[in-house]
């Protein structure tokens, strides 16, 4: 494979490039998008949302909305407080766009601080500072915000608003800025209660994976954790993410979870680890997995 002659470049270099792997974004742009008219006398602005658990584990808000297509909104999600008391934010997607009355964000994951590899050493492509987890499941405090202003929305988008900073728009989700005048500009600055369901065994099985740190015979222990590998992989020219990952149960403990990707004109290839959910206990399979378990120091 393409990937074996990647490997010997990463063992002798003593540079290490790479990239992330950004989460898939939303489709729902603001580029083509028709412009649905808004009542903004008659009309209430409303929005409906709710969470949906992905295999993987990651969390996609969704929902339906009167607000205009093509209109960009942030979705955050919110657990606790920062020292001085502003929500703490700890996963958003800040370009959703409203497409024929509905949204949805990419697959949002939990980020927390890396304190389990160094992050010194790895490109500023690769993002180690901080790993990402599954959100948790139960209520979650998810925050819904945007401005009828020039800096976030189209022109065609102000024009069927008003071009007034959504001075007319009504709604419980609108807020104003200014409570002292009769006239004051408005934005959506809506909070929303949700609960998530719980991750299922596959989604487990590849997290654990994802931020295991393995250690190869002859090589030791890997500088990163696997995701942090695969992430540098894919800086080669040629490698890129297929189908991503995936997971099926062999038993009610054992769990086979697979990466996906494209190397190059060698075209679609697997790396295959198995896991067992009780001991977490995480081993490569096939070559490619051995290659994703191990980075070597820089």
């Amino acid at each position: 494979m393409k990937v074996c002659v990647i490997a010997v470049l990463l063992i002798t270099s003593s540079s290490i490039v790479g990239c992330h792997e950004q989460a898939p974004s939303s489709d729902t742009s603001a580029s083509d998008s028709p412009i649905q008219k808004v009542n903004a006398v008659s009309s209430d602005i409303f929005l409906n949302a709710h969470g949906d658990r992905q295999p993987d584990g990651t969390i996609v808000i969704f929902g339906k909305t009167n607000l205009p297509d093509g209109l960009k909104m942030w979705v955050e999600i919110e657990s606790g407080h920062l020292p001085l008391g502003a929500p703490r934010v700890v996963a958003n997607d800040e370009a959703v766009f409203v497409n024929n009355g509905s949204f949805q964000t990419a697959p949002l994951w939990l980020e927390v601080p890396n304190t389990t590899f160094p992050k010194k050493g790895w490109p500023a492509s690769v993002k180690v500072d901080v790993r990402q987890k599954s959100l948790p499941q139960g209520p979650n405090k998810v925050h819904f915000e945007s401005f009828f202003n020039t800096a976030w929305q189209t022109d065609a988008v102000l024009a069927v608003i008003g071009n007034n900073e959504g001075k007319n728009l009504k709604g419980a989700i609108l807020k104003a800025t200014d409570s002292d005048v009769s006239d004051s500009p408005k934005v959506l600055d809506f909070r929303q209660t949700m609960a998530f369901s719980a991750s299922s065994s596959e989604a487990r099985a590849i997290s654990l994976v994802r931020g295991s740190i393995l250690t190869v015979p002859g090589e030791g222990r890997s500088t990163g954790d696997v995701q942090a590998n695969i992430d540098l992989y894919l800086a080669s020219p040629g490698m890129t993410m297929g189908k991503g990952w995936s997971a099926r149960v062999l038993n009610p403990n054992n769990l086979e979870v697979s990466y996906d990707f494209v190397d190059g004109s060698q075209g679609e290839e697997q790396a295959i680890w198995k896991v067992n959910l009780t001991s977490r206990s995480v081993q490569y399979v096939d070559e490619a997995a051995k290659l994703f378990s191990w980075t070597p120091k820089d």
